[in-house]
């Protein structure tokens, strides 16, 4: 059976502030903090904290099933070029409802924020929405509003300790080499990966597919293991009215399994 979904909206508002968490208290279910974080050398590094009642869960980018991705919107920020999002790794939840992936108690998602200007204050300004999930799944929206400048040194531990638990690169993990076969179906195409590695990886490793397109849903299909190569496979359709080009250095693929996540960036044939 799937989940119902509670569509309940929290609309939450701030005051900026420059060295201290904002906290966010979502109906007694979910509590959102924007971590200010420390200057990096491209900018600043903040993070979104997520703590979850018990028993509640909230989900990774590509959550599968019926997960709710967050999403940020920084209409009204100043000084911010671009953002960077540097997800840990996931845990795969199966139950009735189907298998969606994503984090239990808590979320420190780290964003790396890149301004126009360098050495100019960075102000942030904006909203995000979130699934948060037991029985029933709510999608929340909270406001947020953060001067960021200087260093705070304990949401500093807490984002380096969020950005150790990221997925290995291929080339930490041992990964020999990558090759994907692309074949047209109807509305969209079959991918199949062929992943050789140093070592075996476990026989339940679980391989998520993404591309980054607004009309596109991918269907995971299946992961096999013989020794050192791994085979995966997913379908991508296109559910739009403009044709779909698929650029291979755009698919990522993560391996889930084993002691730690792998995170591959790039399909060649």
């Amino acid at each position: 059976m799937f989940k119902r979904f509670l569509f309940l909206f929290c609309a939450i508002l701030c005051a900026p502030i420059a060295a201290f968490a904002q906290q966010y208290n979502i109906q007694n279910v979910a509590r959102l903090d924007i971590l200010p974080g420390y200057p990096t050398q491209n900018g600043h590094m903040i993070a979104a904290h997520i703590q979850l009642r018990d028993g509640w869960k909230t989900y990774w980018r590509a959550p599968g099933g019926n997960g709710i991705p967050p999403v940020f919107d920084w209409t009204g920020s100043k000084n911010v070029r671009a953002v960077s999002f540097h997800w840990p790794e996931p845990t795969i939840f199966k139950d009735a409802g189907g298998q969606t992936l994503g984090y239990k108690s808590e979320l420190v998602l780290p964003i790396g924020v890149t301004p126009q200007k360098a050495g100019q204050p960075i102000s942030l300004k904006g909203e995000v929405t979130f699934g948060v999930c037991e029985v029933v799944c709510i999608p929340v929206r909270a406001k947020f509003s953060l001067n960021v400048a200087g260093t705070d040194a304990a949401s500093q531990k807490a984002i380096r300790a969020a950005l150790a638990q990221q997925p290995k690169t291929a080339k930490a993990a041992g990964v020999r080499s990558i090759s994907c076969q692309i074949k047209p179906i109807k509305d969209g195409f079959h991918l199949t990966a062929t992943i050789k590695t140093r070592s075996s990886m476990p026989a339940d490793t679980f391989t998520v597919f993404e591309f980054p397109h607004p009309e596109v849903w991918v269907e995971q299909d299946r992961t096999f293991t013989s020794g050192t190569t791994l085979t995966a496979s997913a379908n991508l359709y296109a559910y739009g009215d403009t044709p779909l080009i698929l650029d291979r250095s755009k698919i990522t693929m993560t391996l889930l399994g084993g002691n730690r996540a792998i995170e591959l960036r790039g399909c060649p044939s």
